[in-house]
């Protein structure tokens, strides 16, 4: 079963969210916190392995905390909970899995919790198969994808990326000026529906295009063609 802890500047949003997760047999709620200033101090002692995490809070914003959090040496799943869609690019820089609107929906809160736990046992698998298993390099242009550990490399040069900006970026690299509607990308991407919400998607794509905009010798671009989705160009 999955830890959760809850930070929320509002019981309302703290009970209504604790209500909806009694009902998931996945999860179980080990922290209810006002002051992320004490959440924060309580981690080291629940060790949870979700953090549902609001951001517009009076003592530390939520995309502050979430920095802190990352700094801590074993692996929390962050969850952002708002009402404030625009946000969803600063939370996605500090690798939130999800990101939530308010008012919740007991479905797409489902879906992300199954996620989270099929990403949890997929990670211990591959770090015990793959200590022995050879990382398999795919090179397409200049990249060169390595397969297991979710590396990238530019010629020589490491080009560093979160987990789903490689997901992204090889799927597509590996289909050269196909079009992907934002709906159909986050299928192959996340292996579910998005239930209209692409958010995640927008984010990562933008980290995306910062990143290889920034690349050492750049060849490549993701185009937005409007109307249509997303297509991933190699310039000559």
């Amino acid at each position: 079963m999955l830890k959760a802890i809850i930070v929320d500047d509002e019981i309302l949003a703290i009970d209504l969210l604790e209500a909806m997760l009694q009902g998931n047999s996945a999860v179980s709620v080990v922290g209810k916190f006002l002051n992320p200033l004490e959440a924060f101090t309580n981690i080291p002692t629940l060790k949870p392995d979700i953090l549902f995490l609001d951001i517009e809070m009076t003592e530390m914003d939520g995309i502050e905390f979430a920095s802190k959090v990352r700094k801590l040496s074993y692996l929390i799943d962050i969850v952002f909970v708002t009402a404030y869609e625009q946000y969803a690019i600063e939370a996605f820089t500090v690798q939130a899995v999800d990101y939530i609107l308010k008012p919740f929906d007991r479905e797409r809160l489902t879906k992300t919790i199954e996620r989270i736990s099929l990403r949890r046992k997929q990670f211990q698998s591959k770090t015990t198969v793959n200590l022995i298993e050879e990382d398999a390099c795919i090179s397409i242009e200049n990249f060169h994808f390595h397969v297991h550990s979710r590396r990238v490399y530019i010629d020589h040069t490491a080009f560093v990326l979160s987990t789903k900006e490689f997901q992204i970026f090889f799927f597509l690299a590996q289909r050269p000026g196909q079009i992907f509607h934002p709906t159909d990308l986050y299928k192959h991407i996340w292996a579910e529906e998005s239930i209209g919400h692409t958010q995640a998607l927008k984010a990562h794509i933008s980290n995306l295009r910062k990143k290889l905009e920034s690349a050492p010798g750049h060849r490549a671009k993701i185009v937005t063609v409007r109307g249509s989705g997303y297509q991933l160009l190699f310039e000559s």
